[in-house]
């Protein structure tokens, strides 16, 4: 059998190529652009049935003789003038793409429904049926509550119209004026509960396709976990979601990453928790799932504010009351679900979702359970992704190093040593002496930089987040020393700037540091290194007062390519002092 050679250096190149396109994932339609297509659909199609329910309505009563007995021509007016701003609505709901329907629409609807009730036979009126279709949209474009709101809006506004405006004398039906509205209450009540279990549904749908997404390795694992303790806060409307767990391999110990309302990117990075806390917070047993609510806050809450099961077996149990009461007087919570958290290699915790205001139910068990699989088998492919690329890139490294050793090291060895020669035949007495010096000095420090980058290659190290201040101010003590330009270095790193997000500034703010050198005549720059949010802001600027007139309007090409391949942004400035910016905005 004939075996396949392993080319390390093509899987690296094919990787590089796949995972450093920026991925879109919250609210970027690449990660969720089927769904809001879908949604978006969804609304046009709902703009187009109250068109069409309008114009049929008109339709009917022009045709039918039992028409209108009274306000024949205000009737057919109104009808006219709904019909036109139905139309309306259709074309600016294919014109804007309109994900949902807007608020104010269906209940404009219930207004005129009951205008149209008042102006015809009160509960006997055709238009009693018109009342379904302002319900309807509530319910599935925004949920139960609202779909509930319409419903009893609608149900008052029909009672009390109805009740005023129904004909007296033998005309009047006792029995429609109060069975419509009952009717109404009923179905309404119905069509909301569905509506919000089907917008609910397509919730959750989407929160699982986002977790579920093809992540960058280049972010890491606690990027991925901290984003969706973030999405799971925003979806609960919570005030806190924490996933604690212990390691089964290197380090050992406990984590805990918590993300809270209010405090974007503190999710991020782990939490130190001293094992204590950890125990306290692990003490449910590793398969059970639970919610609870404080029954302090409502009488509610003292009949069915509780519930504990264990997925496997499916089987409720009453005997954890106590313990879930301990861990909200730990969490300080009035309501909160917990669900177990566990990955093939042995690390097993625990997921938290502490709600400041809502509730909690059965259902919720069950979505979170599905949750907390998705994450744990999500963080299990980021490991296996960054073993995968760490074998490759390893081999990469050291043959990089190798060639670097023999193509570069050695003849910056052989200029240096001719540099010697010609100093040492020149003499000190001629005045090219001083010049040949610092030749030999930049050489020197040249083959110094080249062989600890050799050396940082082979031995798989990385440069600290806190020795980029140190890197950027030799590198402008270098600009200055040898070629006059004066550099001014300002930072304000965070503890979550990586080692290898610094190497990758670094290089960056090398590469912009040069094109002043090679490109401008500028003798004065700057460089501003600022952590804001989860961003790593760059600004990299030279007096352009001696340049090209068109300094603004060029995009150096080496850092545009650079700043692509890690998913972040570049602009070019031309300041109103003088000064031309490179802005390279990189996500952490």
């Amino acid at each position: 059998m004939r075996t396949s050679r392993f080319n390390h250096s093509k899987l690296t190149r094919a990787l590089n190529l796949k995972l450093s396109a920026p991925l879109k994932s919250v609210s970027g339609r690449s990660a969720s652009g089927s769904v809001d297509r879908i949604e978006t659909m969804d609304a046009l199609m709902l703009m187009v049935m109250r068109c069409v329910l309008a114009v049929t309505a008109l339709i009917i009563i022009w045709t039918d003789p039992s028409g209108p007995e009274r306000w024949v021509a205000l009737t057919y007016a109104s009808l006219a003038l709904y019909c036109v701003y139905s139309g309306i609505l259709v074309l600016i709901s294919y014109r804007f793409d309109w994900t949902v329907p807007p608020r104010a629409c269906h209940w404009a609807d219930v207004l005129f429904y009951g205008y149209l009730v008042g102006l015809t036979e009160g509960t006997n009126s055709i238009f009693f049926y018109f009342f379904f279709f302002a319900i309807m949209v509530a319910s599935f474009s925004r949920g139960f509550k609202e779909g509930l709101a319409v419903t009893l809006a609608s149900f008052t506004v029909l009672a009390t119209v109805g009740s005023t405006v129904a004909p007296g004398g033998a005309g009047f039906e006792l029995n429609r004026t109060l069975i419509r509205p009952g009717y109404l209450f009923v179905f309404g009540y119905m069509i909301a509960y569905w509506g919000g279990y089907e917008s609910l549904l397509r919730r959750r749908l989407k929160l699982l396709q986002e977790i579920n997404n093809l992540w960058n390795p280049r972010f890491g694992v606690d990027h991925v976990i901290g984003s969706n303790l973030e999405r799971l806060l925003e979806f609960y409307d919570a005030s806190s979601s924490i996933l604690v767990f212990r390691r089964a391999t290197s380090p050992p110990g406990s984590a805990m990453y918590r993300a809270s309302a209010g405090k974007p990117g503190q999710s991020m990075q782990p939490s130190s928790i001293v094992e204590g806390a950890a125990a306290a917070l692990l003490r449910l047993p590793d398969t059970l799932a639970a919610f609870y609510h404080d029954p302090a806050v409502s009488w509610r809450n003292r009949f069915c504010g509780y519930s504990a099961q264990d997925p496997a077996g499916l089987q409720q149990s009453s005997a954890f009351l106590g313990e879930l009461t301990a861990l909200a007087n730990l969490l300080d919570a009035q309501a909160f679900i917990t669900v177990p958290y566990a990955q093939r290699d042995g690390t097993a915790g625990r997921l938290y979702v502490i709600a400041a205001r809502g509730s909690f139910s059965q259902s919720d068990i069950d979505f979170l359970i599905q949750v907390s699989s998705t994450m744990a088998t999500v963080v299990e492919n980021m490991y296996l992704m960054e073993e995968l690329i760490s074998n490759a890139s390893e081999h990469e490294r050291l043959k990089i190093s190798r060639d670097l050793h023999d193509t570069t090291i050695q003849p910056y060895v052989g200029l240096k040593l001719a540099l010697d020669a010609l100093q040492r035949a020149a003499g000190t007495g001629n005045p090219l002496s001083p010049r040949i010096k610092e030749l030999i000095d930049m050489s020197d420090m040249t083959i110094r930089d080249l062989r600890g980058y050799a050396a940082t290659l082979k031995e798989k190290t990385s440069m600290p987040g806190d020795f980029l201040v140190a890197a950027m101010n030799k590198q402008a003590e270098r600009m200055q020393r040898f070629y006059g330009i004066n550099v001014e270095v300002k930072s304000d790193i965070s503890q979550q700037l990586t080692g290898r997000m610094a190497a990758e500034a670094f290089q960056i703010i090398s590469e912009g540091l040069s094109n002043v050198l090679r490109h401008t005549a500028a003798k004065r720059a700057f460089v501003d290194v600022l952590c804001e949010d989860s961003s790593l802001l760059l600004k990299i600027g030279n007096d352009a007062s001696a340049g090209r007139p068109d300094a603004g309007e060029f995009t150096p090409r080496s850092i545009y390519e650079r700043t692509r391949a890690l998913g972040g942004e570049l602009s070019v400035a031309q300041r109103g002092d003088g000064y031309t910016v490179v802005h390279v905005t990189i996500p952490m």
